[in-house]
């Protein structure tokens, strides 16, 4: 197995969404050559986190468990004809904030690969921010109602794509790097799992199950969210998932709790790191910017009414939550 293929990120731009594919077809990509392994995934997740924590916090010994693991099904995967592998992990994005981490990754994966690519999605500050947010607030993680919040959070290297960029590279080679514009027009067909498709060379298949994650929620959706985030119920899983499923059925306007004027001064403040991130890491066939305007945020927020929220809350398909 000579290649592979490590995807970092960036969160936020579709990162589940490979990741349920490629592990749902994990047969069908075998098949092609292509290795996506459990060895180093999240139990019950198809993330490779395990292997982004083990890194994180120290060097992987040859005798770990973890390379034991990872080297038996190696050795099955290349005896299947594999040739190349994936490997995904966002958090190789949101946590790995040094040198000292990357090359601890990188030492372990020149055991098993001659070649590292690294694959980095981006996307524009201010709607990373509000889509970041919005995860935020499904999860139970927020009760801050401007999306701004995230950035007090996450700071400054989280959005930084020139300084994300200039740091894995400096480990695995500008060279080794490819970057994407997670923007609909700039995506293979509009579609992040075929745009990763053709970043690593693997052939389409109609037949394999595709499965986007992580839809948008609906202002009114959110807003209930917020309030039940900040109540004593907020580790109800249960209420939550059918609150989202009821925004799910029903439609609702759905815009982000970040006004344009905001998002125009946010994304302000990375005009010169993107300028030198397009210049030195993305294809200018490609891009050569972010896609401009800003039509999809609104002049204000509005507030739900009480009305409106218990309307939402006691929808047909959440009436079993009168109880």
């Amino acid at each position: 197995m000579q290649t592979c293929f490590l995807h970092i990120g960036s969160e936020k731009t579709g990162t589940t969404s490979i990741q349920r594919y490629c592990a749902q077809n994990r047969d069908s990509l075998l098949a092609d050559g292509f290795w996506y392994p459990n060895a180093g995934a999240w139990e019950g997740a198809n993330v490779h986190k395990r292997l982004s924590d083990a890194a994180l916090v120290g060097d992987i010994p040859e005798e770990s468990d973890l390379s034991i693991e990872f080297r038996d099904e190696y050795k099955a995967a290349a005896a299947s004809g594999a040739t190349r592998a994936i490997i995904s992990s966002e958090f190789f994005h949101s946590r790995f904030r040094n040198e000292a981490a990357i090359s601890r990754l990188k030492v372990f994966l020149a055991r098993w690969f001659r070649t590292v690519r690294v694959v980095y999605y981006a996307r524009r500050q201010d709607r990373l921010a509000a889509s970041m947010h919005s995860t935020g607030i499904r999860g139970g993680h927020s009760t801050e109602r401007s999306a701004l919040s995230v950035f007090e959070k996450k700071r400054q290297y989280y959005f930084d794509h020139l300084a994300v960029c200039d740091l894995w590279a400096h480990v695995f080679g500008s060279e080794n790097l490819i970057c994407r514009i997670y923007e609909r027009a700039k995506l293979e067909n509009g579609d992040v799992i075929d745009d990763f498709e053709s970043v690593v060379g693997l052939k389409h298949n109609s037949g394999r199950v595709r499965e986007h994650a992580n839809e948008s929620l609906s202002l009114i959706c959110m807003s209930v969210l917020l309030r039940l985030n900040a109540s004593r119920h907020r580790k109800n899983d249960s209420l939550r998932r059918k609150l989202v499923a009821t925004d799910r059925e029903r439609p609702s306007i759905k815009i982000p709790l970040l006004t344009r004027t905001q998002a125009r001064e946010f994304l302000s403040q990375f005009e010169d790191s993107n300028r030198k991130f397009f210049s030195r890491y993305v294809d200018s066939t490609l891009a050569t910017e972010f896609e401009p305007g800003f039509a999809d945020f609104p002049d204000d927020v509005p507030e739900p009414s009480h009305k409106e929220m218990l309307d939402f809350i006691f929808a047909p398909a959440a009436r079993d939550l009168r109880d």
